[in-house]
Parts: C-alpha cells; structure tokens; sequence
C-alpha cells in the first residue's frame, strides 16, 4: 500500500516517508513511556495520610479510602492461599479519582509467626537452630536468629512474593528484635546487613521499591542503614512506650527523637503510630508530631481498621 502511494514520487520525498515510517515505532513506544510515567507511584515523602491494617483487610474499602499509603499484610490470613492477587494489589493502589496510593506489604524479619506459609508444624517438637521463644505478648510469634542463612532465605522467598504481587514496597517490622541478644555485640550490624540485603534485592528487581522499617531507630546512626531504607516507622514515640495511654518520659521521646531527627535529615521520610484512644492526647500529640514534621497516624494497636480515628 504504502510502496504503491510512493511509486514515481521524488527521491527525496521517497526517502522523508520511509523515515517517518521507521520512526514511528520510536514515538509509539515514547508514548507509552510517558503512559507509564504518569501511572508510577508517588514519591514517599509527597504522603500525608496513611493507614496500616493487618486484620479483616477489605480491598474495596481501601480503594475507596483517601490514603495516600496504606500497609497491609500481603493474605487475608497469613497463608499462600489467602494472598492478595496482583488485581486486587493493583485496585488497592488506584484512589476513585484515578489517582496513585502506596500499597506497602506488611514484613516481620524478626519474628516468625505460626500462621505463615512458611511454618512447619513439626518444628514445635523439633524447631530449627534459628527458631527461639514464643513472644508472651503475641502467642503465635517467636524470636529468631534473624542473622542465620536459613530465616533470610525464607523471607528472601516471601519477599519474592511481595514483588511478584505488584505492591510498591515492604514496611519491616522486627527489626528492633537485635534489642533482644544483650550478649552479641554485632546484632545491630547483623540487622543492618540483614536489612541492606532485603533492600538490594527488592530494589534489583523492582526498581522504585520502597523500603520502610519499623522501630529499632538507633540503627539509624549507620550511614550505610540510611542509604538502605527510604523511611522509619516509630511507634509510641510520646505515649504508650511502657503504658498504653502514658506519656513516656523526656529522655527516652528525646532518645528515640535524636535518631529520626538524624534520619529525617539524611531525607528519610519518618512515620509516628501513636495508639490513643483519648482525644485530647491526641490532639496535643499531633500538634506535637506536626511541629516535629513526622507523619503521624492515630489507631487501635490491635491494627484491625484503615481508620480508626
């Protein structure tokens, strides 16, 4: 067709035509580059609302919600049947106007919990070397030796997952678990590599992942541990520290405060959960947090709701 419109036209016509033609894939494909640009995530530090839900998770809730980041677990129920398709990711994600939210999938790498797919039964009888006591304060979670190949290369394999679900990043809790071996003096270098290799890994193959880690603030004084992660998580930095309701003492809020301070500086976007249920704690607490410019979220500890409050 398009030889049989060229035929006897000038050379130079000719050759202006075929180059508009090979050309044209070049701008097809710019297109759909800039299609995709304009469907990548927000950056962190552009949130202002978000939420974190690990019970009784409800997708279109979530769609329909105004969060600009939300923290899920990545099942209904901790179990491979019970994930998150990469659809219901991909809705969780879009805002009703059309807009982009951060979906983090939540990650324990301090505890290992009985519920995952990743449990055996039989290690009650016979647990594995990396495998310590049950948490009192959360029957079904036990410490771990988080620093042995076996534990990292089970959450390398469930991070996989995470990635292959489409969620924009993980949000790791445990890390402050190095608190709990008073007798290794390399546990919060261990926690820092461990992090850095999470971290390397989800980056490599997703590029843009986030990475947010939960308490353990004083490993922020490793510049390494800084550059690894793109935020920190802190939760009861004012009150509940020892006391659901309490205000902790001025030097711990100023010990916790000097390590995100260092981080929020290194340009780490930095989060605060306060669990309040009083609302006038919580109105002095977020005027508080504004002024230190963290973003706060207010909500049940049991975390079974987007919004609590």
């Amino acid at each position: 067709m398009v030889w049989g419109l060229l035929h006897g036209a000038p050379m130079f016509y000719l050759r202006f035509v075929l180059a508009v033609v090979a050309f044209s894939p070049l701008v097809f494909l710019l297109s759909c580059s800039s299609d995709k640009v304009e469907e990548m995530q927000a950056p962190l530090n552009d949130v202002s609302k978000w939420g974190v839900q690990l019970q009784d998770i409800e997708i279109k809730k979530i769609h329909q919600s105004d969060l600009d980041l939300v923290v899920i677990d990545y099942s209904k129920d901790g179990t491979a049947l019970g994930r998150f398709s990469r659809y219901e990711v991909a809705k969780a994600k879009q805002k009703t106007d059309g807009s982009r939210r951060l979906v983090l999938a939540y990650l324990s790498i301090g505890e290992a919990e009985d519920y995952r797919d990743y449990w055996k039964d039989s290690w009650q009888a016979n647990p594995p070397d990396w495998l310590g006591d049950e948490n009192p304060n959360w029957p079904g979670n036990y410490t771990v030796k988080f620093w042995q190949p076996e534990w990292q290369g089970l959450i390398m394999a469930y991070l996989k997952h995470i990635i292959s679900a489409g969620y924009d990043g993980v949000y790791l809790d445990g890390v402050d678990v190095f608190q709990r071996y008073k007798d290794r003096t390399d546990a919060q270098a261990n926690m820092v590599e461990f992090v850095g290799k999470i971290s390397r890994l989800a980056k490599a193959q997703a590029p843009g992942f986030i990475v947010v880690s939960q308490n353990g603030e004083e490993l922020l004084k490793y510049p390494e541990y800084r550059g690894e992660i793109d935020g920190i998580s802190k939760e009861d930095l004012l009150y509940g520290a020892y006391e659901d309701g309490a205000r902790n003492g001025s030097q711990l809020i100023d010990w916790s405060w000097g390590f995100l301070k260092e981080g929020r500086d290194d340009g780490l976007s930095v989060f605060v959960i306060e669990y309040l249920d009083e609302t006038g704690k919580r109105q002095r607490a977020s005027q508080e947090l504004d002024e230190l410019g963290v973003i706060s979220l207010f909500t049940r500890r049991p975390l079974d709701t987007l919004v609590a409050f």
